[in-house]
């Protein structure tokens, strides 16, 4: 008989966390919930293989949260799920350790394919609705950089603050593929 794999849901709302976590469990997990940080630092994170972590936990940061779990437990594959959806939190969750970054309302088929999926970095990955208009200034303010710069790719990521081949990887993104 193969062993369950174990999720860690960290969510405040107490309904959603329910649901998901009975969700999860009829998926075939051995799931268990907490809802805050300082719970997160007092269980053993070492035996979960997944962990959902909502972005707002009433006092204390969804961030936090996923960076108490890496640091013990580095292999967990943590997925954040958020209402409040931002290009710079969902950058800094990644930097943290977190392989995706959800917006709700979610379908829990989505969050079953993020728990499995490891190499988000050669995904294509759809710009959600709500952030075309921050994608569209990011991208027209590098371009406005790079000008200044005189394409100079170097000089351009040093004043945008990024690695030379961050921003390489940035403007490959908006060329469109032929």
């Amino acid at each position: 008989m193969t062993e369950q794999p174990k999720l860690l849901i960290v969510e405040d709302n107490a309904r959603f966390a329910d649901t998901l976590a009975t969700e999860m469990t009829d998926r075939g997990y051995a799931v268990q919930t907490l809802d805050s940080l300082s719970s997160v630092r007092d269980a053993d994170v070492t035996l979960f293989e997944f962990a959902i972590v909502d972005l707002r936990l009433r006092q204390d940061s969804g961030l936090d949260v996923i960076q108490a779990i890496k640091s013990r437990s580095p292999g967990t594959h943590v997925v954040v799920l958020t209402g409040y959806g931002s290009i710079a939190t969902a950058v800094q969750a990644t930097k943290l350790g977190a392989a995706h970054y959800l917006t709700k309302p979610i379908d829990i088929d989505e969050v079953e394919r993020a728990l499995h999926t490891t190499d988000l970095a050669n995904d294509a990955v759809p710009i959600p609705t709500e952030f075309q208009s921050l994608y569209r200034h990011e991208r027209e303010y590098i371009e406005f950089v790079l000008a200044e710069c005189e394409g100079n790719i170097s000089q351009a990521a040093r004043r945008l603050g990024l690695h030379r081949q961050s921003l390489q990887r940035k403007l490959r993104k908006y060329t469109p593929s032929n």
